[in-house]
C-alpha cells in the first residue's frame, strides 16, 4: 500500500501505482521492443479507446502508457525483482542483445538499460547478496 500525506492534514491511501507514463518519440518502434524483447503484452481491456492515444503494455502488475511526444522527459523506471528473476532478466537482456550496465554494492544488485527511445530502466534486487 502506498500512503500520501495531504499537507499534514490527512492521509490519502493508495492501493497501487496504476501506470507509468512514458513519452516516446517513436511509439511504433518502442512498443515493438516492449512486446518482442521485454515480454510485455498489450493491454486489450482498454478496447477501442487505446487506438490513436496511448499504447499501454503490462508485465503482470506493471503498466506502462506509451505516449507519442516531441518532448521527451527522461524518467528512470525501476522494477524490483527477486534474485532468480534478476538472473532471468540478465540472461534475457543478453539474449536479445540489449546492452546493460550491472552494478553491485553491499545492499543490492541493479542493472541499467534503455529502450530504443532512450528511456532508462533499472532492474533492482535488494535481497541479501552472497
Amino acid at each position: 500500500m502506498l500512503v500520501a500525506y495531504g499537507g499534514g492534514r490527512f492521509v490519502l491511501n493508495l492501493d497501487q501505482i496504476d501506470h507509468i507514463q512514458l513519452d516516446v518519440n517513436n511509439r511504433a518502434l518502442i512498443q515493438k521492443t516492449y512486446l518482442e524483447n521485454l515480454d510485455f503484452t498489450r493491454v486489450t481491456s482498454l478496447g477501442p479507446w487505446i487506438e490513436g492515444i496511448p499504447f499501454a503494455v503490462d508485465n503482470g502488475s506493471e503498466h506502462l502508457g506509451l505516449f507519442e511526444s516531441k518532448s521527451i522527459y527522461s524518467t528512470t523506471v525501476t522494477f524490483s525483482v527477486t534474485s532468480s528473476q534478476f538472473r532471468n532478466w540478465q540472461k534475457h537482456l543478453f539474449e536479445h542483445s540489449i546492452e546493460y550496465v550491472l552494478m553491485e554494492n553491499d545492499l543490492f544488485l541493479t542493472m541499467y538499460f534503455s529502450d530504443p527511445g532512450g528511456t532508462p530502466f533499472e532492474i533492482k534486487n535488494d535481497e541479501c547478496i552472497a
